[in-house]
C-alpha cells in the first residue's frame, strides 16, 4: 500500500500550542514561472507543497503583496467528492489603495498562472507558515467585487476571492520566506 494511502491518527493532545483562527492582513501573489518557482510538488507525507524558489532552496520566493483589512481574511475549502480533492477559496477586503487594487485585479483576473499565499501568522521551525491557494497547473482564479458603501462610516472597498478548483489537501501549506517583488530598496530611495 502506498504511503499516501495510510491515514494518521489525529490526536488533540499532539500539540499544546495555541491555534487561533483567522489569517494575517496580507497575501502574496507569486507568478507560476521559472523566474519565480523552479519546482513545485505535492508532499505526500504532509499537507504541504515543496517549492523551490528561483535562486535555490534557501532563497526567498518573490511575490506581489496585497494588504487587506484586518479580520477580513478567510480561507475555506469545499470537498469535490471522493478521490477528487478539494476546492480552495481565499477572501479578503481591500479598503485602502483602491485604485491600485483595481489595476492589479484587472491583471490578476486575466491571468491564471499565479499561486497565492496567505500567511497564518505562525512560525514553524523558524519558517513562516502560509496557506496556499493554487496548484502547479495554475488553476487559481482571481475575482473582485467592489462596494462604495452608503454612509461615510460604512465598510467599503474591494473584496477579492481567490479560487482553486483542485487541491490535494483541504488545507495546503508552505513554509518559508516571501519577499515583495517590487519593494523599493533603501539604496534606491537615497
Amino acid at each position: 500500500m502506498p504511503q499516501t494511502c495510510i491515514p494518521k491518527s489525529v490526536l488533540s493532545s499532539a500539540s499544546c500550542k495555541e491555534n487561533p483562527a483567522g489569517l494575517s492582513n496580507h497575501l502574496f501573489v507569486v507568478p507560476l514561472d521559472t523566474n519565480h518557482i523552479t519546482k513545485m510538488v505535492v508532499n505526500d507525507e504532509k499537507n504541504q507543497y515543496d517549492i523551490t524558489p528561483a535562486g535555490g532552496a534557501e532563497a526567498a520566493l518573490k511575490g506581489y503583496r496585497i494588504d487587506f483589512k484586518g479580520q477580513t481574511g478567510n480561507y475555506k475549502s469545499e470537498d469535490n467528492g471522493t478521490g477528487k480533492g478539494w476546492k480552495g477559496i481565499g477572501t479578503g477586503r481591500v479598503e485602502m489603495s483602491e485604485d491600485e487594487m483595481a489595476h492589479t485585479s484587472r491583471i490578476l483576473h486575466n491571468s491564471d498562472q499565479n499561486i497565492y499565499f496567505l500567511p497564518t501568522g505562525k512560525v514553524v521551525e523558524s519558517k513562516k507558515e502560509y496557506i496556499v491557494i493554487g496548484n502547479d497547473s495554475g488553476e487559481a482564479e482571481w475575482g473582485v467585487t467592489a462596494d462604495t458603501g452608503t454612509n461615510r462610516s460604512d465598510d467599503h472597498g474591494q473584496t477579492f476571492t481567490v479560487t482553486c478548483p483542485y487541491q490535494v489537501y483541504p488545507i495546503t501549506k508552505w513554509y518559508g520566506t516571501i519577499e515583495q517583488e517590487d519593494a523599493v530598496s533603501v539604496s534606491s530611495r537615497v
